[in-house]
């Protein structure tokens, strides 16, 4: 934080939760520095509760992969247009971009425009696929900030002015202690409504299956908000605990997680709980999009700390899925490797 020197007042923009949930922590870090500093966004709870004023709900942006990135676009454009007079209206010295490139770009370009100095925080990975978009990023953005030392080397390497602030997960995570040694597995089906639909199944399918196995464990689906929780109690109907809050504690409190998106999986990583990694892109995503990626590993926790923290499981056949990952689960759930030291 001491290299970056946000003129207020401040607008970010977070379009899907796990961007939200990082620029919540970094606007706390700058409230607590500039208890004055005027930050405005689009974002959501984490944003809001850390002191921003927010402008507009993220909720309605949220959408991943190709074919339901192309469904939303329509959407998309209309509250870019939103956005965009709310930015010209609220006339910020500084615009901070956090992830979401599909919508941030174009208002990069826009703050850009209107002379605002702009960031990009948790930018594009063009390291993974879509490297043509490092052009509109040396044009349209000032800074970019990242979190991860890998990226900021790539970042560095093709003539971007990059800064890597320390993680702010890692403070943020590290409090955590077990404090419940109940037989547990948790499910994060994802945040964005299309992820969780495709994801849904498989783990229903998991759970029916383990249930018969592993009698006296429990099934907990950990939601990223209480809003969300509603939806997935509806859709379990008792077949298991459903959590909206205290997500950090439920997901220590855990002997095992089956993680399905990159900050889940990181986040499982820094708290020191085992996990299963699994990825069920659209059909069209997995034999097209995959074609454009430059690297092999879906998992960030894997590509953080270069070398296989977790297994990874990827593909758009439910049943394949499903019978990969079982025998894993079930091993691992016997073996009683994530024990109290001392029972």
């Amino acid at each position: 934080m001491k290299h970056i020197l946000f003129e207020a007042p401040v607008f970010f923009c977070a379009g899907e939760p796990s961007g939200d949930m990082y620029a919540g922590l970094l606007i706390r870090e700058l409230k607590e520095r500039f208890p004055k500093m005027r930050i405005f966004g689009v974002g959501g709870n984490c944003m809001r509760e850390s002191g921003a004023d927010i402008v507009f709900q993220n909720e309605q942006l949220m959408a991943f992969g190709l074919m339901d990135g192309l469904r939303s676009a329509f959407n998309n454009y209309s509250f870019y247009r939103k956005i965009a007079r709310t930015i010209y209206r609220v006339k910020p010295r500084t615009f901070v971009a956090v992830a979401y490139p599909g919508m941030n770009l174009l208002l990069c370009w826009y703050a850009r425009k209107l002379g605002i100095k702009v960031y990009y925080y948790l930018p594009p990975q063009i390291w993974a696929w879509g490297t043509f978009r490092k052009f509109f990023i040396k044009k349209w953005v000032d800074v970019v900030i990242t979190v991860f030392p890998f990226e900021a080397k790539f970042y560095r390497g093709i003539g971007i002015e990059t800064v890597q602030i320390r993680n702010p997960l890692i403070r943020e995570l590290s409090a955590y202690k077990r404090n419940d040694y109940t037989k547990r597995i948790g499910f994060m089906p994802g945040s964005r409504p299309s992820q969780i639909e495709r994801n849904m199944p498989v783990i229903m399918e998991l759970m029916s299956m383990l249930g018969v196995q592993l009698q006296g464990t429990e099934f907990c689906l950990i939601a990223h908000d209480p809003r969300q929780a509603r939806g997935l109690k509806k859709t379990v109907q008792g077949r298991a605990c459903v959590v909206g809050e205290n997500r950090y504690q439920t997901m220590k409190n855990c002997d095992l997680l089956v993680t399905t998106s990159g900050t889940a999986t990181f986040e499982a990583a820094l708290l020191d709980v085992p996990q299963l990694f699994f990825s069920r892109p659209s059909v069209v995503d997995y034999h097209i999009f995959r074609r454009f990626l430059r690297v092999s590993e879906y998992n960030l926790a894997n590509i953080y700390f270069g070398r296989k923290v977790a297994p990874s499981y990827v593909g758009c056949d439910r049943r394949e899925l499903v019978k990969s990952m079982y025998d894993m689960l079930v091993k691992h759930m016997r073996s009683g490797r994530n024990k109290p030291r001392g029972t």
